[in-house]
């Protein structure tokens, strides 16, 4: 008996009890003679429904007594009741507020009073019409019915809810205007998921904002003496290992991206040589809001950009080799012109078809890795190229760091403190005006290709030192910095080594492999290495290089005219002798020590040693301006 009861009781609890009020002489019975099945269930929807009756619990049966509810505990249910489902769209209607639920992203959820109506699949993003995949369930019965339907067309949606009256007894015209709310839901929703999926672009330059702390600590960072080394073990700090040259050459390039004159890299190194990784730390140490990271190009991707998607952006290309002929050319224009336009056709509203010419502008700094030594000779004009170290002395630092790093032995956090020390660096650091006033004493080696545009990139260089140095220079009286002879010294000292890989025939793995290979010759030779022969075998295996990069590089320099073939066959191997045995060594003294002599002259005319006073070309120490 006792297990009835309960039973009973838990059947109870869960069935509404509601109120039908009929007319004067009417009862069910003749309702349903004039109506039939709809009238009666119209009455039974159209029924006030009563207020729950409080649960009473019995001792004996004699003495029943009342479960009185605590308001907390009212107040808590009702809590728990509010909170089982996150809406994201509310429409009232009468006293009552419809939903919209998101189950997932591809079922959609609106209840009501008689049925549960769900939206199956992807809202369609076309505004001119509603078509959805629609999934009715009565609640009263629990039957379902599925369809399709678009709900922009109002005799379709009158014919659906006509249907689902007949099917599950219900009234149509609630039905209709169930569908019609429906409706309202989903536009404001897929006008929220429109929204969120095409961001506004600032047209306006926006810098990050630095905390009052952070800036002061940044600015006293910028004003100290030798800026460049400090930024330099920053780096090293941040996870670069070696590539001292290297990496202060690419920090500064990278730091171009919103000057304006934006420079841009070229890191050429074989496979496995830490190119990705190099370039990819120094793009972390710059604030992440402004830089751009690409694995992949198709061929017309830079077409479609929006219009300043490109402005002030530091693009990172993994590997340029990737990029074919149309996405190079694009990219070139993008570089040099600072703008690509591309004349397309499109639809008006009255379905003909017009030309139009889509503009993208750009202002970009780069940093591309390539495997390959010789590229497309206009991409290499435009870009600064520079070799990553190869040799086994690098390759030891590396796995020195590597296997600390996996020790444990290396901070991680003080590697991301770095990263956003310099990153609040480089937000407090403002686009500037630099006047050099010694721009024409420093003359560039005329053994370097493509000369014209190197000179551009090197005076383009000393103006980002100065611009670095910006809390260190002094301004003219239009608020111009002046650039000292000390910028075009830290200039030259940088971009030494992409100042060589101009004047050398050999790009940089293929240079280091050549001296790597001399030296062993002149060991083996004794003295006699003019008429030594040898084969690709023997320096294999003497350098340990792979027998791909090994006839690689063999075939390059036999086109270069260094080594040539001296006898052999295809299938037992060619002997090779070397033909032309350089001397960059020599080379790079020269050409170093004649940049070193023209600063130094620099140097002294700017401080000459006069008794009795200067002559006026004296510049004051920014520290002692204004004493």
């Amino acid at each position: 008996m006792g297990n009835s009861v309960k039973e009973l009781r838990d059947i109870i609890n869960h069935v509404p009890i509601k109120k039908a009020v009929l007319g004067e002489n009417e009862d069910l019975h003749s309702v349903f003679i004039q109506h039939g099945r709809p009238g009666v269930m119209q009455v039974i929807q159209n029924a006030e429904e009563l207020e729950p009756i409080e649960e009473v619990a019995v001792i004996n049966i004699a003495t029943p007594v009342p479960v009185i509810k605590k308001e907390e505990d009212i107040s808590e249910t009702e809590n728990e009741t509010e909170e089982h489902t996150e809406t994201i769209d509310v429409i009232a209607e009468g006293n009552q507020k419809t939903k919209l639920e998101v189950i997932h992203e591809n079922k959609l959820l609106m209840r009501s009073s008689i049925n549960d109506y769900y939206v199956l699949g992807m809202l369609t993003q076309d505004l001119s019409s509603m078509r959805i995949t629609l999934m009715v369930e009565d609640l009263a019965y629990g039957r379902k019915e599925r369809t399709k339907i678009d709900l922009y067309e109002r005799e379709t949606v009158r014919n659906l809810a006509l249907q689902l009256a007949e099917l599950f007894y219900e009234n149509s015209e609630v039905i209709e205007a169930d569908l019609t709310l429906l409706t309202d839901l989903l536009e404001k929703h897929r006008e929220t998921q429109y929204e969120q999926s095409k961001p506004a672009l600032q047209s306006k330059r926006q810098y990050s904002s630095v905390s009052p702390e952070n800036q002061k600590a940044c600015i006293e960072f910028l004003s100290n003496g030798n800026l460049i080394e400090k930024v330099d073990k920053l780096i090293e700090k941040a996870g670069v290992v070696g590539e001292e040259n290297t990496r202060k050459l690419l920090f500064v390039i990278a730091s171009t991206y919103k000057m304006s004159h934006p420079l841009h890299a070229l890191v050429q190194g074989s496979s496995g040589s830490g190119k990705s990784h190099l370039i990819n730390i120094i793009g972390q140490c710059l604030p992440p809001e402004e830089v751009i990271s690409m694995t992949r190009v198709t061929s017309k991707s830079f077409y479609h950009y929006n219009k300043d998607e490109l402005v002030d952006k530091l693009i990172l290309i993994q590997d340029y080799d990737g990029l074919d002929e149309e996405a190079q050319y694009a990219f070139r224009e993008l570089q040099s012109a600072g703008n690509i336009s591309s004349s397309t056709t499109y639809k008006d509203r009255s379905g003909n078809i017009v030309s139009c010419v889509k503009n993208v502008r750009s202002h970009f700094a780069s940093l591309l890795a390539t495997t390959k030594a010789e590229v497309y000779y206009d991409n290499m004009s435009r870009s600064v190229i520079i070799g990553v170290d190869e040799t086994d002395e690098q390759t030891m630092r590396i796995i020195e760091y590597q296997n600390k790093r996996l020790a444990g032995l290396i901070d991680l956090r003080e590697e991301h403190k770095a990263k956003e020390f310099i990153q609040n660096c480089i937000r407090c650091i403002k686009p500037c005006e630099v006047v050099n006033k010694y721009a024409d004493k420093i003359i560039l080696p005329i053994e370097a290709k493509m000369l014209r545009r190197l000179n551009s990139h090197y005076q383009a260089f000393v103006k980002q030192i100065t611009i670095l140095h910006q809390y260190q220079r002094k301004r003219d009286p239009q608020g111009r910095l002046i650039a000292e002879p000390e910028d075009l010294k830290i200039a030259c000292d940088i971009l030494f080594d992409a100042i060589m890989l101009k004047v050398d025939d050999l790009d940089s793995s293929l240079r280091h492999f050549f001296d790597r290979m001399k030296e062993f010759i002149k060991k083996q030779a004794g003295g006699k290495q003019s008429d030594y022969q040898f084969t690709q075998r023997d320096v294999r295996l003497a350098l340990n290089v792979s027998k791909t990069q090994c006839f690689r590089f063999m075939e390059d320099l036999e086109l270069l005219e260094y080594v040539q073939k001296t006898g052999g066959y295809a299938n037992r191997g060619f002997k090779y002798k070397i033909v032309y045995w350089d001397d960059m060594e020599k080379i790079r003294e020269k050409i170093k020590s004649g940049l070193m002599n023209q600063l130094a002259q620099l140097e002294a005319v700017n401080n000459p040693v006069v008794l009795g006073g200067s002559n006026g070309l004296e510049h004051q120490n920014p520290q002692q301006q204004g004493e």
